[in-house]
C-alpha cells in the first residue's frame, strides 16, 4: 500500500472515530420525520437514549429522568400527535408500525448508529418492536411498567383479576376502586361526603396515597402539554393494535438486546407474574421489582429505582 493510500485510510479512520464521538447538541428541535413534524429535546452527554410515549409525549420524562442525563444524551421526543409534534393526516398513521418507523427515521436524522431506550408502559412495547425489526441499532433497553400482555379477548378479565387481587391486599386501593366506580356510575367527581374523587383514576396506577402525590403533578403537566390528539375527530381503536402486538410478542424471544425490566411490585396493570413472563421471554434481561411502587417506579421510589438502574449499567459495563 503506497503512502497516499495509507494516509487516506488513516484520515478516514480518524474521521469515523471523531464523528461517532461527537455529542448531539443540547436544545429543543423539530425534524420532519415520516412526513410529520416531530419535536424533541436533547439533554445530557454520553450514548444516545430515546424517550417518548405514543399517548403522552415527552414532558413527563423530561421532568423525572434528569439522573440519566449524567450518563446519556437523552433524546426526549413528542411522538406524532402529542405535545408540540404535528398531528398525522390519517388515523392509520397512529399504528404501532408507524411508531417504529418514527423512531428509525429520527435515529437516521440524528445520524446515530446505536440507541438506547428508556421506555415506559406502551412505549416499552414499541421499543421491543423496534428491537425486533432493527436489532443492530439498539444497544440496550430500560423497560418499566410492562409485561407480556394477555390475548386480546382476555385483556379485560386479566385487568379485573389484577384489580381484585390488589383490593384484597390494600385497603387504600380498595377505596380508590370504590371512588372510581362511584364517579363512573354517578357521573360526578364528588363523593356523598364531599370528597374530591377526580384523582381516583390516577391513583389506581399507584402504590399508595404518598406515591400518588408524586405522580399526579407529573400527569397534570402531561395533560397541559397535550396528549395524543384526534385525527378529523377520530382516535385510533385499540383492538387492531392490540391484536397486532399480541402476535408480534410471540417473537420477543428473538430479542437479544440487553434489557432491564424495572417494575413496581404493585403495578395493577402488570402484576409480577406477568413481568416474570416477559423476563423469561427476553433472553438477555434482568428483572427488578420496586416494592413500594405501582406503574411509575422511578417516580414513586426515585432513590431505589435509579440505584437499580445504576447497578445494572455497571453490570452491563456501559
Amino acid at each position: 500500500m503506497n503512502f497516499k493510500c495509507k494516509a487516506l485510510l488513516a484520515f478516514n479512520t480518524l474521521f469515523i472515530i471523531f464523528t461517532n464521538a461527537q455529542q448531539l447538541k443540547n436544545g429543543n428541535f423539530s425534524e420532519k420525520v415520516d412526513g410529520i413534524s416531530i419535536n424533541y429535546t436533547v439533554k445530557g452527554n454520553g450514548p444516545v437514549m430515546f424517550v417518548g410515549h405514543p399517548n403522552s409525549g415527552k414532558i413527563g420524562y423530561e421532568l423525572t429522568l434528569q439522573p440519566l442525563e449524567k450518563q446519556f444524551t437523552m433524546v426526549y421526543y413528542d411522538s406524532r400527535g402529542t405535545g408540540k409534534s404535528a398531528v398525522p393526516k390519517k388515523i392509520e398513521d397512529y399504528s404501532l408500525e408507524k411508531s417504529v418507523v418514527e423512531i428509525e427515521e429520527l435515529r437516521k436524522k440524528l445520524n446515530t448508529d446505536k440507541i438506547w431506550f428508556f421506555a415506559h408502559s406502551d412505549q416499552s412495547g414499541i421499543a421491543m418492536l423496534y428491537s425486533l425489526e432493527h436489532p443492530n441499532h439498539v444497544e440496550g433497553m430500560i423497560l418499566t411498567g410492562t409485561s407480556l400482555i394477555a390475548a386480546p379477548e382476555e385483556v379485560y378479565n386479566r385487568k379485573k383479576e389484577s384489580e381484585n387481587k390488589r383490593i384484597k391486599e390494600s385497603e387504600w386501593f380498595s377505596q380508590v376502586v370504590k371512588d372510581w366506580d362511584y364517579m363512573y356510575t354517578n357521573k360526578t367527581e364528588k363523593a356523598p361526603d364531599g370528597r374530591d374523587l377526580s384523582e381516583a383514576p390516577l391513583k389506581w396506577w399507584c402504590y399508595d396515597e404518598e406515591t400518588s402525590k408524586k405522580v399526579i403533578p407529573i400527569m397534570k403537566e402531561i395533560s397541559k402539554a397535550g396528549r395524543r390528539k384526534p385525527v378529523n375527530g377520530l382516535m385510533p381503536q385499540p383492538e387492531k393494535g392490540l391484536e397486532y402486538y399480541y402476535n408480534q410478542q410471540k417473537k420477543f424471544s428473538q430479542i437479544k438486546t440487553k434489557t432491564l425490566i424495572l417494575n413496581g411490585k404493585a403495578d395493577t396493570n402488570n402484576l409480577p407474574e406477568f413481568a416474570e413472563q416477559l423476563h423469561k421471554t427476553l433472553p438477555n434481561s434482568k428483572l427488578v421489582f420496586i416494592e413500594k411502587a405501582g406503574h411509575f417506579p422511578w417516580v414513586e421510589d426515585e432513590s431505589q429505582s435509579f440505584a437499580e438502574i445504576e447497578k445494572w449499567l455497571e453490570e452491563t459495563k456501559l
